[in-house]
């Protein structure tokens, strides 16, 4: 799995204090339906044990071995002020406007 932060995320999410064993969390949730659908988030959490954790540009991310099988293998996340985070590949937007949510 290759994650790409743009410019603007990582200036954005360098501002999150992080504790211990905390990262950012891409999480790729299938959602069962008549069709193909998965909904993705985007959280402060803990590091799990099925957790790959990425360190780029000095900010720890997160992504479960469950989430992996619904992301692309490369994604990049980018924000604005205007739609938030925008996830996305080099074939698709797979969400924009996500907020960064923090899990208690």
């Amino acid at each position: 799995m290759n994650i790409e932060l743009k410019k603007a995320a990582v200036e954005q999410l360098k501002k999150v204090d992080f504790k211990e064993n905390e990262g950012i969390r891409i999480e790729a949730i299938y959602l069962g339906s008549c069709s193909i659908y998965v909904e993705h988030e985007l959280k402060i959490d803990k590091q799990n044990k099925d957790d790959e954790k990425f360190i780029i540009d000095r900010v720890p991310i997160l992504i479960s071995n469950e989430s992996k099988k619904h992301l692309p293998k490369k994604v990049f996340l980018n924000y604005s002020d205007n739609l938030g985070y925008k996830l996305y590949s080099d074939e698709e937007t797979l969400k924009y406007n996500l907020q960064l949510k923090s899990v208690k």
